[in-house]
């Protein structure tokens, strides 16, 4: 009997069929074509408009877990909206379901993960912030239900089927470039600066902030590091620690923030009297921080299509479950566009 039942397991890994909610009481089989190869990245033509192809003869409910701790997430929440709105007429749902607690880790977001497979969900788009995560992915995957990850995830291989998000290694880059240069133009030498990360154990934090640094150490600049702080992603912490910056270095010339907490840092400088004498490079398109980069305290920053990371993911694993459309690549890039006061007009009304 042992032996038939391994048989059978390695005939349906074999033949791609899986159960649609865990087991074969709840669901018939379902079989689903293999995913994108996981490195596999392109910045697909229709990111943040991606339709549903087809209606689902069996209702089909997806939850989106996110957060909800700093602006960055109200266009994701947004885009999670209007995915269920648009799946409504094609038998779909989406819940947006937000773990109790405010970070990216796995100690926050693997009980929920684990609830929404108890809960049957017939697909699962997450957060993936540290390797903690993956076995509660990979949990899910093997139980027939496909999760694709957003906004952040792992360095280390999940069975997740895609990820959409921006390169963040690349933007962390991106912003070490438009830093120095910035610097040059200004004609400032040896500028001192602060980083401000989210958190140093979410993976992909730690990517925009290396990145940042290893444009600097590659290219010879003079910008020099003065601290590393976490912000938590909470603006209120982030004036704070900004404040500490000013004190500690009077001579500080700016803040890179890799994740969330620009707008509080951003506050500080301002009410410090600093403004054309300190500067910050961030992150995301939201009103608060365009009033910065308006009132020329935040001197650049880079977005990475919230609205897209909540509705995206939730729309491609209904068509992936549906009509087993696979996306052209595991990493599907959102843009990152570079925003100043002289060009922001080109990417919205502000």
């Amino acid at each position: 009997m042992k032996k038939f039942a391994f048989v059978v397991v390695i005939v349906m890994a074999l033949t791609g069929l899986v159960f649609a909610n865990g087991g074969a009481d709840t669901k018939e089989m379902r079989e689903l074509p293999p995913g994108p190869a996981y490195a596999s990245a392109a910045q697909p033509t229709d990111s943040g408009e991606v339709k549903p192809i087809k209606a689902s003869d069996e209702p089909i409910r997806i939850a989106v877990l996110g957060l909800e701790n700093n602006p960055f997430w109200i266009p994701v929440k947004e885009g999670t909206i209007k995915a269920n709105e648009e799946l409504k007429a094609f038998n779909g749902s989406v819940d947006w379901i937000v773990p109790p607690g405010d970070k990216h880790t796995a100690d926050v977001f693997g009980q929920t993960l684990e609830n929404a497979i108890i809960q049957e969900y017939d697909a699962i788009a997450t957060i993936a912030g540290d390797s903690g995560i993956i076995p509660y992915i990979n949990k899910a995957v093997a139980a027939g239900i496909p999760v694709a990850t957003f906004n952040v995830e792992t360095n280390d291989e999940s069975d997740r089927l895609f990820f959409v998000g921006a390169d963040l290694y690349r933007q962390g880059q991106a912003a070490g470039e438009a830093m120095n240069n910035f610097f040059i133009e200004k004609g400032v030498s040896n500028p001192k600066i602060g980083i401000m990360t989210g958190f140093f154990a979410v993976e992909g934090h730690e990517l925009r902030r290396l990145g940042f640094e290893e444009y600097l150490t590659e290219n010879g600049s003079d910008i020099e590091i003065v601290g590393r702080v976490e912000t938590h992603d909470s603006d209120a912490e982030a004036y704070q620690l900004a404040q500490d910056y000013i004190t500690a270095n009077p001579d500080l010339d700016g803040l890179y923030v890799a994740a969330g907490g620009n707008v509080g840092a951003a506050k500080a400088i301002e009410d410090a009297g600093l403004k054309d004498n300190m500067w910050v490079f961030a992150y995301d398109f939201v009103d608060q921080t365009m009033e910065y980069v308006k009132k020329g305290i935040i001197a650049g920053t880079i977005g990475q299509q919230p609205f897209a990371q909540g509705h995206d993911p939730a729309i491609r694993l209904f068509n992936y479950l549906v009509a087993g459309e696979v996306p052209e690549a595991g990493r599907m890039l959102t843009k990152s566009d570079f925003v100043t006061a002289e060009n922001m007009s080109q990417f919205g009304d502000w």
